[in-house]
């Protein structure tokens, strides 16, 4: 009885295979191809590999020359490049080039453009400076607004050749003093039913605001020259005292000429007989002429 049969050695199927076919490669053994280790693409297999193996058999046939180069990793590199100054490399926007040719085609215009507005702003300048000078001067007129001096015939006394008249001035203006002047070719007058009875000038007065002072007139003159009322009358006499000054008034800067007309009413008696006359009516009104 036969037993079971045994594989064939490797030995024996080698004797056999070299029997049967004499011409035929020997029989190799082949290793799992899992098992090898990951090749380098560079680097050449060992030699047992290349002759145990058949799956890299039609590769290691292959020259190594002909073989494609592995992937290489280029490197950084740095360039320096020289370009000329007068080279303009960059462009500007289309923007530019669109005002540039607008402002090309219109300098006319825009020239007269700035001109308008330069004349609109000197213009406007001078108007608010026309108001503002407006403001003030209207400030200052209401402000420093002179008013009217007030006189009153206080004595009158009679000499052989001239009158003497004392005066009371008095400046109401507040805010303001006022010097008083003899304008050039005016005189004080003193007349009688249109007869000039005497003739002088007013001295120069100064009052500060709100003042008042006593200014004494010498007329020369005298009662002959007009047809009086007979001595011994108890009759009032009508005089008239009448004179035009400059008044300057002041106020620190601020400075106003004005000139001024003033006629006193005055109502007497014995301007012949007495030496010192008696006063039985006055009234004086002052006007400013301008």
């Amino acid at each position: 009885m036969e037993g079971p049969r045994l594989p064939p050695s490797a030995t024996t199927t080698h004797h056999e295979a070299d029997d049967d076919k004499p011409d035929d490669p020997p029989s190799v053994w082949h290793r799992p191809t899992s098992s090898l280790p990951s090749l380098p693409s560079q680097d050449q297999p060992p030699q047992h590999w290349r002759n145990h193996s058949l799956n890299l058999s039609p590769i290691l046939a292959t020259p190594p020359s002909s073989l494609p180069p592995p992937d290489s990793i280029p490197e950084l590199e740095t360039y320096v490049v020289q370009v000329p100054r007068d080279q303009v490399y960059w462009t500007p926007p289309p923007e530019n080039a669109k005002y540039v040719q607008k402002r090309q085609n219109k300098p006319e215009k825009n020239k007269k453009n700035w001109c308008s507005k330069r004349l609109m702003w000197i213009f406007i300048i001078l108007i608010a400076f026309g108001l503002i000078l407006g403001a003030i001067t209207l400030t200052l007129h209401y402000v420093f607004k002179p008013t009217l001096p007030v006189f009153a015939i206080e004595k009158i006394s009679v000499q052989p050749s001239n009158f003497e008249v004392t005066l009371r001035a008095k400046n109401p203006t507040s805010n303001m003093g006022v010097i008083y002047m003899m304008k050039k070719d005016e005189i004080v007058s003193l007349t009688y039913k249109l007869k000039r009875l005497g003739r002088g000038i007013f001295p120069r007065l100064s009052q500060a605001a709100s003042g008042s002072n006593k200014v004494t007139l010498k007329l020369d003159g005298s009662t002959k020259n007009a047809v009086m009322p007979p001595r011994g009358s108890k009759q009032p006499i009508s005089l008239v005292l009448a004179m035009e000054l400059n008044a300057v008034y002041e106020a620190g800067p601020v400075k106003k000429n004005k000139d001024v007309v003033v006629t006193c009413d005055v109502n007497v008696k014995g301007l012949l007989d007495a030496k010192k006359v008696e006063i039985v009516s006055e009234k004086c009104k002052s006007e400013f002429k301008n």
